[in-house]
């Protein structure tokens, strides 16, 4: 009787180091992802002037390349009115002389 007790205890106390040991082994994962995570986050704060000032540069060049095109993209607009308004005029014409057949 005094065997299986003893051996009781043993189990449980076996039992009790490895979820102990287990825990510490979660704890230090813990604190290795929450170092890797702050890293992470520096790199990105390190980072972050450098993308603005491209999103600037880039928007900037954007603006640039709108203005410029501007003009061609208004002639271009009046020369499709143009054309639009000389399609609906023959399609008219074309409609009349099949109405007057």
């Amino acid at each position: 009787m005094f065997k299986s007790i003893k051996q009781l205890v043993g189990n449980a106390t076996q039992v009790v180091t490895l979820n102990s040991k287990a825990f510490a082994l979660r704890v230090k994962g813990v604190q290795v992802s929450s170092k890797e995570l702050n890293e992470a986050m520096a790199n990105l704060k390190e980072a972050m002037p450098l993308v603005e000032q491209t999103s600037k540069d880039v928007q900037k060049s954007v603006n640039k390349m709108n203005f410029r095109n501007k003009p061609h993209l208004e002639r271009i607009d009046e020369a499709k009115a143009r054309i639009d308004d000389g399609m609906a005029t023959i399609n008219q014409m074309l409609t009349f002389r099949k109405k007057k057949s």
